[in-house]
């Protein structure tokens, strides 16, 4: 089973009273405090439907077990069969088998990943690694930025830049110094982990995250590594998260502005209790709004 929490909530909310009262041609501020339960109500509903956050939240998504490989033949002779009987995301292919789906777009990171390790029943924590090298990027020294190289050491940069349009011949000697043709200066910080770091003592999880695939997933990572075990109890593998369009607001689509805002004068001005007519649902117009955006696993995975 599969759960869901906002763990940080908004720092600020998706339009600002000020937009909502304008839209409402509202100039009196008795209905202030009502007009910002609207805005949180149609931000949150508008979340729900497009399985979206528009303000950077961070969130704890809970599974019982990591995912795991399930090959047919064992699976046909594996006793209990219920344990084996192809899971949520379980396919034959290593890749899919070990992916999880997070319920919330767009993703901007994954914090970390505590498990519950059956080796030693206490908790342990996974942090990702640094992403590859990107070209034509600006990295910073201060806060320094780190990135992992084709060796599979952490480089972190010293001296900050945009990278070349080519990956640098990377310096494998720990504390070596790599100097790309733009100027932007690296140092070798050691191997990115090859164990999971709280039964390795590594710095950093191998696993990697992909924001770019809506919904997010995350995958074990390098290719071919599995996830560890955990022990068989509820809740034993959380995954922290961040999701959202920036802490401001000022990023969030008008698409989902202005579905806001018609959602609120729509509240504003029908007052009636929610069993007393047609008011059940989201009024079609916000839902063409909606619809464009709203998040669609395109290859559901078995569950």
């Amino acid at each position: 089973m599969a759960t869901l929490q906002i763990e940080t909530p908004p720092a600020v909310e998706a339009i600002t009273l000020t937009d909502a009262k304008n839209f409402l041609r509202v100039e009196i501020t008795d209905d202030d405090v009502l007009i910002g339960y609207l805005i949180t109500a149609a931000r949150e509903a508008c979340e729900a439907f497009t399985s979206r956050s528009f303000v950077n939240k961070g969130y704890i998504q809970c599974l019982d077990s990591f995912p795991y490989y399930t090959d047919t033949v064992v699976s046909q002779m594996a006793y209990p069969p219920s344990y084996y009987a192809m899971p949520r995301y379980s396919t034959t292919l290593w890749n899919y088998s070990q992916m999880i789906k997070l319920f919330v777009s767009p993703l901007v990171t994954v914090n970390r990943i505590t498990y519950l390790s059956d080796k030693d029943q206490q908790f342990h924590d996974l942090v990702p690694a640094p992403n590859l090298w990107y070209p034509q990027t600006s990295y910073t020294a201060s806060p320094a930025q780190t990135v992992t190289d084709n060796n599979g050491n952490v480089q972190v940069c010293i001296s900050p830049g945009k990278s070349g349009i080519d990956p640098p011949v990377w310096n494998k000697t720990v504390g070596g110094i790599t100097t790309e043709a733009s100027g932007v200066q690296w140092q070798n910080q050691g191997p990115v982990a090859t164990s999971f770091g709280g039964e390795g003592g590594n710095q950093f999880g191998p696993f990697i995250f992909d924001n770019q695939s809506e919904p997010p997933r995350i995958f074990p990572g390098p290719p071919g590594v599995m996830w560890p075990s955990v022990l068989y109890a509820e809740n034993a593998v959380q995954i922290h998260y961040t999701a959202g369009y920036g802490s401001d607001g000022t990023n969030v689509p008008g698409v989902f502005k202005i579905a806001m805002l018609q959602l609120i004068a729509n509240w504003y001005e029908n007052r009636e209790a929610a069993m007393s007519g047609g008011f059940r649902q989201i009024p079609n117009q916000v839902q063409m709004l909606l619809w464009s955006k709203r998040v669609y696993d395109m290859q559901p995975t078995r569950g």
